[in-house]
């Protein structure tokens, strides 16, 4: 719960609520069914990672971290223990509201340095947005439905059912995500094992550049050109080489 994520809880009062321009989702719900079965904790990587730890979850990160925290989050997954990464391609900046006009966001991309982690042991997160035909339509009253490309409905048989915790899955909606893109040569050189979890339908295609996520601006590929399906979640296992090998421990600022 640091470097922007955002928190556990919502502990704004509801009478503050309201005049927050733009407040932090909170992960009230995931914390909720994640501690049905798990015990869930804050960790603040200035403090350090608990050694009672196993498994550390980075979601919705959107400030830079140092070479230090860096550091620990490699000799974290050095240790065999696991990371969840949840990584946004991009950081939604609201503009404020002009009379009469639409309220529009910007999108940055982001670079928090957990990029080059990533980057380092195999995946990549592109620097883009997944549009998909095969998505969530806001249906209207008289009948003019809305397509939402950039929420796809991720399909059964685009789910790997192979692994127990997909097992029950059916279908996912994933909403503005991006995808992901493999280093095979340095996988395999690193003798790790990658799955993909689960991938968009092949009707897919790529928004990428300037961002503009107005359903109605939204415009399908002409003759399908570049549509594909893209993979969406992936899990890599293995003995993973440090980012830091060879180079001494940065210190704590």
């Amino acid at each position: 719960n640091s470097h922007g994520a955002p928190p556990l809880f919502d502990n704004t009062p509801p009478q503050m609520r309201m005049f927050q321009r733009q407040r932090v989702p909170a992960l009230t719900k995931f914390n909720g069914l994640l501690s049905r079965e798990y015990t869930v904790k804050d960790v603040k990587l200035e403090d350090g990672i608990p050694e009672s730890i196993d498994t550390l979850v980075i979601a919705g990160v959107k400030q830079n971290f140092n070479e230090h925290e860096l550091y620990q989050i490699d000799q974290f997954l050095m240790k065999g223990k696991s990371l969840a990464i949840f990584v946004d391609a991009f950081n939604e900046i609201q503009q404020q509201q002009r009379r009469g006009g639409m309220n529009q966001p910007f999108y940055l991309p982001l670079n928090t340095g957990i990029e080059k982690l990533l980057d380092h042991y195999g995946v990549k997160v592109k620097k883009s947005y997944v549009m998909d035909e095969n998505c969530y339509v806001q249906r209207g009253r008289e009948g003019n439905d809305m397509p939402i490309y950039f929420a796809p409905i991720i399909m059964n048989e685009k789910i790997d059912h192979g692994l127990d915790f997909l097992q029950n899955v059916k279908q996912l909606i994933a909403i503005k995500v991006s995808p992901l893109e493999a280093n095979e040569d340095k996988i395999k050189n690193n003798d790790l094992e990658l799955t993909t979890l689960f991938s968009s339908s092949d009707k897919a295609w790529e928004m990428k550049g300037k961002i503009n996520l107005m359903p109605f601006m939204i415009r399908k590929p002409e003759d399908g050109k570049g549509q594909q399906s893209f993979p969406l979640a992936y899990l890599l296992e293995g003995e993973f080489p440090s980012y830091f090998a060879g180079k001494q421990a940065p210190p704590k600022p």
